[in-house]
């Protein structure tokens, strides 16, 4: 069976990357123009979706049959553990517990996903969109909180976890380019939703402050 080609989805995959890097909440982020409390409204707002991340790693744990994946997707979680507390003090004097549909709506959908796709797809779902995403977002969050511990941590761990993703897709074959390119357009399409959505309510909120 001819192995698919990898470096096909790797290209595919950092045009979501490019398009995720011109979205709404990483140019709010990058502008030097934002306030200091819209930029802490979006910690507020990216609190839930990092919560919800952890919902996310332990499905895919949970469904996960697979050992080799199983494997793989236990040591992404323990690696993961603890990061939503590590933002919980980044934004330690902004005690508010905010609940989104449209954020919660993002999370929920992963959640389903993880418990329902082929094991390589929950690997790509997980490594070449969240971990890929999640890089972007933390490469605008250093520039944005210099210093911060979450933004930090992130910046460091995220890139080895994309690769991750790839080194599953160079050792397996039960994979097709097709399959892979519908998982990764729907997941960044939600990504970019959820993303779009916190920067709209971190302008709302201080518009109306």
């Amino acid at each position: 069976m001819t192995r698919p080609d990898v470096t096909r989805i790797a290209s595919h995959n950092e045009q979501w990357q490019r398009k995720y890097a011109a979205s709404d909440l990483i140019r709010l982020l990058a502008d030097e123009s934002t306030t200091e409390a819209t930029k802490q409204a979006v910690l507020t707002y990216l609190q839930p979706w990092s919560n919800a991340f952890q919902r996310m790693i332990s499905a895919r744990v949970t469904f996960e049959t697979d050992p080799d994946l199983r494997a793989l997707a236990l040591e992404h979680q323990q690696e993961e553990i603890g990061h939503d507390a590590v933002l919980a003090r980044s934004r330690a004097a902004d005690r508010r517990v905010v609940w989104d549909p449209v954020i919660e709506a993002g999370a929920s959908w992963f959640v389903d996903q993880f418990a329902v796709l082929p094991g390589v797809q929950r690997a790509v779902l997980a490594h070449l969109a969240l971990e890929a995403g999640s890089l972007v977002l933390s490469q605008a969050g250093t520039r944005a909180f210099p210093g911060d511990e979450y933004f930090t941590l992130h910046d460091e761990a995220d890139l080895e976890h994309l690769e991750m993703g790839y080194e599953v897709l160079r050792e397996r074959r039960d994979w097709t380019e097709e399959a892979l390119v519908t998982v990764l357009d729907r997941a960044w399409q939600v990504i970019v939703v959820v993303s779009d959505r916190i920067a709209e309510c971190a302008r709302r909120d201080t518009v109306a402050a």
